[in-house]
């Protein structure tokens, strides 16, 4: 280009440039007219709100009328709920005796969710600044409630939410309780899981907090923006250092929450007249555990480790129907009415027939793990836990419902060491429940799975279980996994036939 040509350039360039210029202040002015309509439109959602709230509590207010009227609420209600003491009707006799029972829980419902956060070093880059993770809703009772985890301890609600006068609630863990009409109470504990062992609460059991329409966030340490509780964190701890503590383990934290729910009204109320007949309490399983214990007209003995057992083959029979074909088939045991028991040590086959005995499951702390010292077997495998030798033992002699009940134990208490023998347990068992749990977990904690010796020792002797920990790892549909695992079977069982002939 000659230096006309770009003097006629730049002049053109210069005049596009006011023309622009003056564009911009044009969409500038545009701009704050939408930034006006913007605002306005909030303003209206809040006069909307405000009229939302206020025909709700026109209407429960009409509501509270109409039980006034039916004699059901107010300062004058029925006088055997709130009124005051009326002169007894006519034909009403003093007795010398009187009995009345008053019930103010009956209408509670008590749950509780455990909401394990997985890869908790990852949880700032996936929420952002500020940011919160959220569980689902979780319903309990009539009601539904969320539970929220920020890692800054800061706003665990917003104004967007829906939740009036919560917009500047903080903490680090909450429960985000439902709008609703009707007036209930809570009551509420949080509990940390520690490296894989036991739930630990944190904070005390906090009770009576009535929620209605508006709804609310409460926690150990949620708090108004401004009024900070003496302690803010999961055990007064930050997120990062709560990412190297012993609440978070492989890489997850654990929370459980119980929560307890009464829809606020009246409280049941039952009169006994007459006079009182006080009646005990049941003692049938005091009496079987004492039978058990004494051994009292015993008529069957088991030799487990060198330690002789007495029992009752009536209550044997009656609680296990591998117990009955055995002692009523004409088998040795039935005439010797002697059991040597040599795949369980005595203190688990004790376990299982107090259970017979009472029906009544053991606690997770009658069955805690031996010593570190005592876990381990010559060759170096690992003995299994209290808790899987009794699940082996119930399995045995079919007693349903304490394998179902150990089999849900394992699923809370596995670990990267437990996890092999469990699954393979499972497998042979077919739990498939436990068997899917195992299989989750070793794919969330492949990494630290995989370098263990008993991994190894899986895969190579278990070639069906190997061939189940690589369908569900790569995600392949459920049924399409059983189908491939039942196809396996069929081959091999062809290919013994074959063999055979």
């Amino acid at each position: 280009m000659t230096a006309e040509a770009l003097r006629a350039e730049i002049e053109a360039t210069k005049a596009l440039t006011q023309t622009e210029r003056a564009r911009k202040r044009e969409l500038q002015v545009a701009t704050e007219e939408a930034l006006e309509r913007q605002r306005l439109r909030r303003q209206l959602e809040e006069h909307r709100k405000t009229l939302e709230m206020e025909r709700a509590d026109n209407a429960e207010e009409e509501m509270y009328r109409r039980d006034i009227d039916a004699d059901e609420n107010g300062d004058v209600a029925h006088p055997l709920v709130f009124g005051p003491a009326l002169l007894p009707p006519k034909g009403c006799h003093a007795r010398a005796f009187g009995e009345e029972h008053a019930d103010f829980g009956h209408e509670v419902a008590k749950c509780e969710y455990t909401w394990k956060l997985n890869h908790m070093s990852w949880l700032r880059a996936a929420v952002g600044r500020q940011g919160t993770a959220r569980s689902e809703w979780f319903q309990v009772g009539e009601y539904k409630f969320q539970f929220v985890y920020n890692p800054d301890a800061g706003f665990v609600t917003h104004h967007r939410d829906g939740f009036e006068g919560t917009e500047n609630m903080c903490g680090s863990v909450a429960i985000i309780t439902p709008r609703t009409l009707d007036h209930f109470t809570l009551r509420y504990s949080v509990f940390a899981k520690k490296c894989g062992k036991e739930f630990v609460q944190w904070g005390n059991m906090q009770e009576n907090f009535k929620f209605s329409l508006h709804g609310k966030a409460v926690g150990p340490d949620v708090h108004r923006l401004g009024s900070p509780p003496t302690s803010i964190g999961v055990f007064g701890l930050s997120h990062e250092q709560l990412l190297q503590s012993e609440w978070v383990h492989d890489d997850a934290l654990t929370l459980k929450f119980v929560l307890e729910v009464r829809p606020c009204g009246d409280y049941s109320s039952q009169v006994f007249a007459g006079e009182v007949v006080d009646v005990p309490e049941p003692t049938l399983h005091r009496d079987t555990l004492t039978l058990l214990e004494e051994a009292g007209s015993s008529d069957m003995h088991f030799r487990v480790q060198g330690e002789v057992i007495h029992a009752h083959s009536q209550v044997l029979c009656a609680r296990s129907e591998v117990f009955k074909k055995q002692l009523n088939s004409g088998m040795q045991e039935a005439n010797s009415k002697l059991i040597v028991i040599e795949d369980c040590n005595a203190s688990t086959f004790k376990d299982f027939l107090k259970f017979l005995y009472t029906d009544t499951l053991p606690t997770v702390e009658d069955l805690a793990e031996e010593p570190a010292s005592q876990s381990l077997k010559e060759d170096g495998s690992r003995h299994p836990s209290r808790m899987e030798a009794l699940w082996a033992v119930a399995h045995k002699y079919q007693v349903e419902r304490l394998q179902r009940w150990c089999e849900a134990q394992l699923c809370k208490q596995l670990s990267a060491e437990r996890v092999c023998s469990v699954l393979r347990q499972a497998h042979v068992f077919e739990a498939t429940q436990l068997e899917k749990v195992c299989l989750s977990y070793i794919k969330d904690n492949f990494a630290e799975v995989l370098g263990l010796q008993a991994y190894s020792d899986l895969m190579s002797k278990w070639p069906e279980v190997a061939l189940k920990v690589q369908l569900y790892s790569t995600g392949v549909p459920e049924s399409q996994a059983a189908a491939i695992v039942q196809a396996r079977k069929v081959r091999k069982l062809e290919d013994g036939v074959e063999k055979i002939s």
